[in-house]
This record gives structure tokens, C-alpha cells and sequence, in this order.
């Protein structure tokens, strides 16, 4: 049943992509209807418990980074957490399929997986839709960028500005990333930034977002 989402995408996750994906995912949980029951089974994991998968791989990965020997312990503590993201998407699938409403797969923060195709011309991106810059916790000079699905492969390429938006020259790119939800680090801390992003695959370049700023902390 979990195929029905590509989780297998979250392996190629940096760790603190990883534990950024974690929280979003927990926070939407909160909120989604299979997840409300009290008497749920401690088998089902809910928000809560992927919060402290969150928690534990951000000390594991600082640990490995500082000790190598220690980088068993934080490939455990990835290893656990997919499990349980693949135990919320078996969930969600079975009471989506009770109560005969699919679109209760769309709101538990995982990208649903592609059926294969046989046409495999790529298209023209769009425009984002959707494209948000936040404050990543505890953490000064970093952001986490989330934007909304697209169909194929395809990069996300995020610019900054810390200077006058409308001047083309002002801009620069900070990551090109290739998930929904990411984060980026050592930036300028006690700064105005802009930020913007585009789509890009074989096919060509999506026009820009919307321009979003941001404080930096």
C-alpha cells in the first residue's frame, strides 16, 4: 500500500532535508482526519512521533559529523523514521480507502508516486505555484523553501537577492534542489533577502515565482 507514495525519494535526502520533511509531514498530520482517533494503534505513527525522528536525526547526524564512528547510530535513526513514514502512508491509505475519499492521500505531506507512462517527452515547466520561504528551526542563517509537485524529473533552481529585486544583476543562485521541500544554510544572518524560484528539465525553464522576502535570523 505504500507504494501509492514515492518514499523511496526521501533516502536521497540530505539529513537535514530529512528532518525538515519530518516536521512539515508532522505538522499536517495533526490536522488529517486519520490521524484523530485517541484510541489509534501504537503501531500508527502520528505527528508527535515523527517530530522525535526529527529531533533524533539532527543530534545523530551533528554526532557522526564530529565523530565518523558515529554514523551507524544516525543511519539507524533514518532508517527508523522511513519506517514510520511508511507506516503513516499505509494508514492513510486504508482509511482513504474506507471511507471512498482518495483526496485524503494528497494531505499527509508525501508525494504520491507516478504511474509510468509510455510518453516520456518531457513538457515545459510552469510556473510554481506554490513557493514559501520560512525560518529553519534553531538554526540562524538558514531557510526552508518548500513548493508545490510537478510531473517528471525536473530542479529547482532558488535565487537570492539581498539588494534591489528588480535589478536582474542583484540576483544570484543560492541551490538548485530536487524535492518539494528543502532547506538552505549559511546564509547571511540579520539580513533582508529575496528569494525566487524556478523549475527547470530537459524541456526548458519555468517562468520565476512570485518574489517572497524574508529577514534572515
Amino acid at each position: 500500500m505504500s507504494d501509492v507514495f514515492n518514499i523511496q525519494t526521501l533516502k536521497n535526502y540530505s539529513d537535514g532535508d530529512l528532518a525538515v520533511h519530518l516536521e512539515n509531514m508532522a505538522d499536517l498530520l495533526d490536522a488529517h482526519l486519520a490521524f484523530q482517533d485517541a484510541n489509534r494503534s501504537p503501531c500508527v505513527p502520528g505527528g508527535n512521533e515523527l517530530r522525535v525522528h526529527s529531533a533524533e536525526i539532527k543530534v545523530t547526524s551533528i554526532a557522526a559529523k564530529q565523530d565518523p564512528t558515529k554514523g551507524p547510530a544516525r543511519d539507524a535513526a533514518r532508517e527508523k523514521a522511513l519506517q514510520s513514514v511508511t507506516f503513516c502512508c499505509q494508514h492513510a491509505v486504508m482509511f482513504a480507502t474506507h471511507v471512498n475519499d482518495p483526496s485524503h492521500l494528497d494531505t499527509i505531506g508525501m508525494e504520491r508516486a507516478k504511474k509510468p507512462t509510455r510518453n516520456t517527452k518531457p513538457v515545459l515547466p510552469k510556473q510554481f505555484e506554490k513557493f514559501l520561504v520560512t525560518h529553519f528551526p534553531e538554526e540562524s542563517g538558514a531557510v526552508k523553501i518548500h513548493v508545490n509537485n510537478w510531473d517528471g524529473k525536473g530542479s529547482v533552481d532558488v535565487q537570492i537577492c539581498y539588494g534591489d529585486p528588480s535589478r536582474e544583476d542583484s540576483w544570484s543562485t543560492v541551490k538548485i534542489g530536487h524535492s518539494c521541500v528543502f532547506s538552505i544554510h549559511q546564509l547571511e544572518s540579520a539580513r533582508r533577502a529575496f528569494f525566487r524560484a524556478r523549475l527547470l528539465n530537459d524541456a526548458g525553464v519555468a517562468p520565476w515565482s512570485k518574489v517572497v522576502e524574508l529577514i534572515i535570523l
